[in-house]
């Protein structure tokens, strides 16, 4: 899937929504498996061309997660909800976005 197509940038955008999304849930202190599978998923299945432009809604949705879903990994914990498995998932962002967007 293209980073800039439609689908994608409202996928990627429903993932910070409150009530639906799994960064939005994080916000929460909810972490739910199955949705973060989901962004997982979603995130490895976007592709961008080399030497291709970033659509700016692409980089806005992404660029903030890792460390945003890092950030709340004590907030899912103070909630009862399971530390490690946010933490993975945060790590599976940090990674997919670095490889996404490159690294310094």
């Amino acid at each position: 899937m293209k980073h800039s197509d439609p689908a994608v940038l409202e996928a990627l955008d429903l993932a910070w929504d409150d009530e639906d999304g799994v960064l939005g849930k994080l916000r929460d202190g909810q972490f739910d498996a199955a949705l973060a599978e989901g962004y997982v998923r979603l995130l490895h299945g976007i592709e961008i061309e080399e030497g291709a432009a970033l659509h700016a809604d692409f980089v806005r949705l992404v660029w903030f997660a890792p460390l945003f879903s890092e950030w709340q990994i004590p907030r899912v914990a103070e909630n009862g909800g399971d530390a490690r498995e946010a933490s993975n998932f945060s790590d599976k962002i940090r990674e997919r976005v670095m490889e996404l967007l490159g690294a310094p």
